[in-house]
């Protein structure tokens, strides 16, 4: 039986942390699960009136991002709407232009096609207890539909995307690089609502908590902080893209990587070229191990503070040579 243990201020997140420890503590020999943040125990609470209530509950099964704002702005538990719109915007933005590029060809303007709109369209649920915080949901998915060939799946990878940066930029790692190679092949569009939700963060002196919720597979936390913020929003204000090239590459294949989708190609000049494979290419790169191969590689260059170049070289096409 759940012990009779008042229910503290639900503001006061390390309150309601308390007392949820206290409860799943009294249960220590059940199986059953107990919510392990005030974001799941909300979660929880509001399924459970959905059903008293006779409501339809499958919005459960949807994705699910709980996004908690800190800072000092927060202190009060109220955001300033000139701070939450921006960032509400920016975010959905961000989303939508990283799953085109991962979906196909990083544009700069032109409109992005309305199905990855409608696979990666968010909407703002309810608020649980944080500084401030609210529930995101993504759209209805139903089993294996794809709508116009792009699976719904685009937000699940577009989200992962936005949460490898966010890590990446929080790393103990000073250097931009991994940054870099998350950043650069997303395109000038991505770039540019990137670095709008930044400069949205930096300037208002939020942070960001974020719980990733996919049914079936363990929960996704990130936490960004100023500094993170910050590193992320210089690399995006300070990067100039040249255009695309793309060249023909020769030689043998040394090196593939399925899990990490790239690979080497030693020239016939002997230098090596590091390219990154799409999804469709990498679950064939077996077949071209060790072999003479052409691939039709685009070379992506960005120029950024100081002078400092860095290329990001992409396989568009692979054949044996």
């Amino acid at each position: 039986m759940t012990p009779n243990v008042p229910m503290p201020d639900p503001s006061d997140r390390d309150a309601v942390l308390r007392w949820m420890k206290q409860i799943r503590d009294s249960h220590p020999h059940e199986m059953r699960e107990y919510p392990a943040t005030p974001e799941e125990f909300a979660a929880v609470q509001r399924r459970r009136l959905l059903q008293a209530a006779g409501a339809d509950v499958r919005e459960d099964d949807r994705r699910r991002i709980d996004v908690a704002l800190t800072g000092s702005v927060t202190v009060d538990h109220v955001v300033g709407l000139a701070t939450l719109g921006p960032f509400l915007t920016n975010f959905q933005e961000s989303v939508s232009a990283v799953a085109q590029a991962l979906s196909g060809r990083p544009t700069n303007s032109a409109a992005i096609p309305r199905e990855i709109r409608d696979a990666t369209v968010l909407s703002a649920a309810a608020i649980f207890p944080s500084s401030f915080g609210l529930t995101i949901f993504g759209p209805p998915v139903e089993p294996e539909t794809e709508s116009a060939g792009v699976s719904r799946v685009i937000l699940d990878e577009a989200v992962e995307k936005l949460l490898a940066i966010i890590d990446i930029s929080e790393g103990g790692d000073l250097t931009d690089e991994l940054l870099t190679e998350q950043l650069v092949p997303l395109g000038p569009r991505s770039i540019k609502h990137i670095r709008a939700l930044t400069a949205g963060l930096d300037g208002a002196g939020v942070g960001v908590r974020v719980s990733w919720h996919v049914p079936g597979t363990r929960v996704r936390r990130s936490v960004w902080t100023g500094p993170g913020v910050q590193r992320v929003r210089f690399l995006c204000e300070h990067s100039e893209f040249d255009e695309v090239e793309t060249i023909p590459v020769t030689g043998l294949l040394v090196s593939a990587s399925s899990l990490r989708g790239r690979i080497e190609i030693r020239t016939d000049s002997g230098d090596v070229i590091q390219a990154v494979t799409g999804d469709e290419l990498t679950a064939q790169l077996g077949r071209y191990f060790d072999k003479r191969v052409t691939a039709d590689v685009e070379v992506t260059s960005v120029t950024f503070a100081g002078g400092r170049e860095h290329r990001i070289h992409s396989v568009q096409e692979l054949r044996l040579a």
